[in-house]
């Protein structure tokens, strides 16, 4: 354990006095954070998920191209993934509750609802509620994309640094071992990635975004970097070390889809529906769904999401804690 704290507070020391290693852990999470907040911020409404508990007034939705419908009997659920929930009673009374942000789409709802309803009689009550804004969902997200990026592209790019400037023959002239090696990146992972959300959680403040940043917080955040760490060792381990570019490569090839085709940016909704289920069930979508449960919506994330999420973790470490050698042979 003493050489893995060792090595751990080098590759620190190393890395955060280099401008570029700075660049990337601070400026870099906070540029994509501004970017998507507020150029994309309209994007992300082209059409709105309507939850009720109608399942012929769901498809009736569906077919207007203006609403997206859902069946669901839960109307807090609803809330918290900022849809907004109908309330059918006898096809004549329609109970509209909305988040905030949704205010300008419920004209157009009502008169559709009205339009739907075969009572003459029929109502719409509408509800607000303060529900969660589009920069909250981008800022929350974005805990999931730092823990991605900082996990693959962190341990391929200084896992190259050393090969490139010989620093691993120091190493692997050392009594440390390759698993020792493998823990004190994720170590340094760790570290950068809690560093990084910083700047991002200090945007929050400014925009009146203020997650609850408690103990499953911080545990998520950990077992997540712990994730995409060793998918970057599983990388940087089968990459021949006299091609280190190929490294590089392959961590874009492999992290840019992760983090646009994620629930990181825009709603599941706002996807294809072919390729919702893929969104749905890729690592960086569940991580965010749990990060978004525990720090946003203050609830204990799904149990599948907990085993999807360490099934995941163990696998991705112990691969690449076998993959990522100092040596030949050990």
């Amino acid at each position: 354990m003493r050489n893995v704290i060792h090595t751990a507070k080098a590759i620190i020391k190393d890395n955060l006095g280099n401008k570029t290693t700075i660049f990337f852990i601070l400026v870099f999470p906070l540029f994509l954070a501004i970017v998507f907040a507020f150029g994309f911020g309209g994007m992300n409404h082209v059409t709105q998920v309507v939850a009720t508990n109608n399942e012929q007034l769901a498809k009736y939705l569906n077919s207007t191209q203006l609403f997206i419908g859902i069946t669901c009997n839960n109307e807090k659920e609803a809330i918290l993934h900022n849809y907004i929930y109908v309330n059918v009673q006898n096809n004549s009374l329609f109970n509209v509750t909305y988040p905030k942000d949704s205010k300008y789409l419920i004209p157009s709802l009502e008169a559709i609802l009205t339009e739907y309803s075969t009572h003459d009689s029929a109502k719409v009550t509408t509800t607000q509620l303060p529900g969660f804004t589009y920069v909250d969902y981008i800022l929350s997200g974005m805990i999931g994309v730092i823990a991605l990026s900082n996990g693959v592209f962190g341990v391929t790019g200084v896992g190259a640094g050393y090969y490139r400037d010989k620093l691993v023959e120091r190493l692997a002239a050392s009594p440390l071992k390759s698993y020792e090696w493998v823990i004190s990146l994720m170590l340094y992972e760790i570290i950068i990635t809690f560093i990084s959300i910083v700047p991002v959680l200090l945007l929050g403040v400014v925009l009146n975004f203020i997650p609850i940043i408690g103990i499953l917080f911080v545990i998520f955040l950990i077992i997540g970097t712990l994730m995409f760490s060793g998918l970057g060792a599983i990388i940087f381990g089968l990459t021949p070390k006299d091609k280190l570019f190929i490294a590089n490569i392959a961590a874009n090839v492999v992290t840019l889809p992760l983090i646009f085709l994620s629930n990181a940016f825009f709603y599941v909704s706002s996807f294809p529906s072919f390729i919702e289920i893929l969104i749905n069930y890729q690592p960086v979508s569940v991580l965010n769904d749990i990060i978004r449960q525990v720090a946003v919506y203050q609830q204990l994330p799904q149990l599948w999401e907990i085993i999807y999420i360490i099934i995941f973790t163990v696998l991705s470490v112990f691969l690449g804690g076998k993959l990522l050698k100092l040596r030949e042979i050990d």
